[in-house]
C-alpha cells in the first residue's frame, strides 16, 4: 500500500488548488501546498491612510516558513485543548491534516437557515474564540470561514497568517473585528442580533472594554458611514461593502 506521503505527492502534481482532499486507508484528509503570506504594496497604502485593525499586514514569509509556522500554531492550540487539525505530515512542499468537518460557512449561509440553527452554529463559534483568547492567542483570520464544524464541536483552521510588533490585544481585537465583519455575508433571511453575539463573546472572555473599543473605531470612519448612505454613492457599493457599513452603523449605536 502506498504511503501517505507518497499518494500525496502524486495527487500534488495533478491538483489545480493549493488546498485539496484525498482519501486514505477509507478516511478523509486534506492537503495543503506550501504558500508564502503577504499583504499587497495597495493593502500597505490603505492600512497608512486608514489604520484600522482589520487592514493590519500580514508577515512576508515563504512557503516553507509558512507550513513551520501554521503547524507549530495548530499544535500549540491542540497542546492548549483548542480543537484543531492533527497534523499527520509535513515537509518543506506540503503539510497533511486530519479532516475536521465542513467549512462553518456553508451552514450559516444557506439562505434557509433558522434562527436556531444560526445561533446555534454562532453560540460555538464565539465560545471557540474566546477559548482562543482566553489562553492568551489569537487566530488571526478569525472569519466563520476559518472554522469547521463536526460532530457538535468547532474546529480552528487556517492559522498561517502572523504579524510583527503588533501588541497581542489588538489582534485579539482584530480578530473579533474579523469574525463580526464576516457575519455580514450570511444570507440569511433575518437579521442577526450583533449586539447578543458582542456580549455573549464579553461574558466569556471579561473584556468588558471591547464595546467601547468597537464604538470608538465606529465613530472614527463616521464619514466614511455618512458617504455610504448617501443613495448616489450607495448604488455603486457591492454587497460585502454595503454589509461593512451596515455593520459599523450597528457598532455606532451600540
Amino acid at each position: 500500500m502506498k504511503s501517505l506521503e507518497t499518494k500525496a505527492k502524486e495527487e500534488l502534481r495533478k491538483a489545480k488548488s493549493d488546498i485539496f482532499s484525498l482519501e486514505y486507508q477509507n478516511k478523509k484528509v486534506w492537503v495543503k501546498k506550501a504558500r508564502g503570506t503577504f499583504s499587497s504594496a495597495l493593502h500597505k497604502f490603505y492600512y497608512k491612510v486608514f489604520p484600522f485593525e482589520v487592514l493590519i499586514p500580514v508577515e512576508t514569509k515563504t512557503g516553507k516558513e509558512t507550513i513551520a509556522f501554521e503547524t507549530a500554531k495548530l499544535d500549540l492550540f491542540r497542546e492548549k485543548g483548542i480543537l484543531s487539525p492533527k497534523v499527520l505530515f509535513k515537509n518543506d512542499e506540503f503539510f497533511i491534516l486530519e479532516d475536521c468537518g465542513k467549512n462553518v460557512n456553508s451552514y450559516i449561509r444557506k439562505r434557509d437557515i433558522t434562527q436556531e440553527k444560526m445561533y446555534y452554529y454562532l453560540n460555538l463559534l464565539i465560545v471557540q474564540l474566546a477559548l482562543i483568547h482566553n489562553n492568551g492567542l489569537f487566530h488571526g483570520g478569525a472569519q466563520a470561514r476559518n472554522f469547521t464544524y463536526k460532530e457538535g464541536v468547532i474546529y480552528a483552521i487556517d492559522l498561517e497568517d502572523s504579524f510583527t510588533n503588533i501588541p497581542l490585544e489588538v489582534l485579539q481585537f482584530r480578530d473579533v473585528l474579523l469574525f463580526l465583519l464576516s457575519l455580514t455575508k450570511t444570507r440569511a433571511s433575518f437579521d442577526l442580533d450583533y449586539n447578543y453575539i458582542i456580549e455573549k463573546y464579553i461574558e466569556l472572555t471579561n473584556k468588558k472594554e471591547l464595546k467601547q473599543s468597537l464604538k470608538k473605531l465606529a465613530n472614527k470612519i463616521s464619514f466614511l458611514i455618512y458617504l455610504s448612505q448617501i443613495k448616489l454613492i450607495n448604488s455603486f457599493l457591492g454587497r460585502d461593502v454595503k454589509g461593512f457599513f451596515k455593520l459599523f452603523i450597528i457598532l455606532k449605536k451600540l
